[in-house]
């Protein structure tokens, strides 16, 4: 008799353990995804900023740095380099499309950057809010910079 109760405190045991184990283990795999989104997010974020401030394309007057401010001149300069050395850029932008448009008072766009996937996990777009400086009239016009992280299979 005391050998079957035994056995079973033993399985009651056993079951519960089990059960702990299960929910440990869910609970592991919700703070694994957690931080694998916030380290997706982070990466978009870095490519964000270092699209911003790449000094190819950024505003300056007697070498003071204009922040959220992209000369015009050298945006449309730069577009041609960063096309033709796109294995440097890769290293610092990787697989994302950079875009800039002009909405007020003419609308335009330009395509700084495009290493885009067309099979890819997910994309984080980041819309930045820039000024579009003419440096030869001396004019601002505002536009949205417009980041797409691409992230690949795995």
């Amino acid at each position: 008799m005391h050998t079957m109760e035994t056995i079973v405190v033993l399985f009651v045991f056993f079951i519960l353990l089990i059960m702990g184990f299960i929910f440990y283990v869910r609970v592991a795999q919700s703070n694994i995804g957690t931080e694998q989104e916030e380290a997706r997010q982070l990466k978009a974020i870095e490519i964000a900023q270092r699209a911003m401030f790449l000094p190819e394309i950024q505003c300056s007057e007697e070498n003071i740095i204009s922040n959220n401010c992209i000369d015009y001149l050298k945006l449309v300069a730069a577009s041609e380099i960063i096309k033709q050395n796109e294995l440097y850029y890769y290293d610092k932008l990787g697989f994302s499309n950079i875009t800039i448009t002009q909405i007020y008072p003419n609308p335009k766009n330009w395509t700084l950057y495009d290493k885009s996937l067309e099979e890819y996990q997910d994309k984080i777009i980041t819309n930045i809010p820039i000024s579009i400086f003419d440096p030869r009239e001396k004019k601002n016009s505002f536009g949205v910079m417009k980041v797409e992280y691409f992230r690949t299979k795995e």
